[in-house]
């Protein structure tokens, strides 16, 4: 049997193997965060970048209907000979867009577009495009009857109408390959 002597004498070296395995240790627990910290880093900015898509697409779903209401009243900017013509922030490729048909699965894109909105954002500028389609449909009218007295004849008066039903597409291709769509509708009485 060894004396106690002996045992602590024969483990000199155990202190060092020691602390380089808890070093060892640490560093792995220290690569093991820096590598989610990486990770959680790009799905903060990959979530940021669509956020920002979703939002720009969304401003031009909003900014379409003050364009169809202008588009209207001005009857598609005829008298403007400038192609494309600069509404604003908007650029309107198609001036008679308010009078294009059912879109279909039609979307916006940068060679299929009624008008864009650019962005710029740091040195690079990304459009929000927009597709415009209508379709027609009668109003509910209302009648009313009113008796004229002793004559027994009657006197009648209606009302009722057209609605338009504008199709609003609009879509923003961001940064880091985001995309985001935006499909509204915007109601027309005429």
């Amino acid at each position: 049997m060894n004396s106690p002597s002996l045992v602590l004498h024969n483990q000199r070296g155990s202190a060092l193997i020691l602390s380089i395995l808890v070093l060892f240790i640490l560093t792995a627990l220290g690569a093991v965060a820096i590598n989610n910290t990486d990770r959680e880093m790009s799905f903060s900015r990959d979530d940021k970048f669509k956020t920002l898509a979703f939002y720009q697409a969304d401003g031009g779903g909003e900014a379409s209907k003050e364009l169809i209401e202008q588009a209207i009243e001005e009857r598609g900017w005829a008298s403007v000979s400038d192609n494309p013509v600069q509404i604003d922030q908007v650029w309107v490729t198609n001036k008679e867009f308010f009078q294009n048909t059912d879109l279909g699965t039609d979307r916006p894109s940068e060679t299929n577009r009624d008008a864009y909105i650019p962005v710029t954002a740091g040195s690079q500028t990304r459009n929000t495009n927009l597709r415009f389609g209508a379709n027609t449909r009668l109003s509910s009218g209302g009648a009313i009857q009113l008796v004229a007295g002793y004559e027994g004849k009657g006197k009648a008066a209606a009302s009722g109408g057209a609605w338009v039903v504008y199709d609003i597409r609009s879509r923003h291709d961001g940064p880091g390959n985001t995309s985001a769509k935006v499909k509204a509708q915007w109601l027309h009485q005429m």
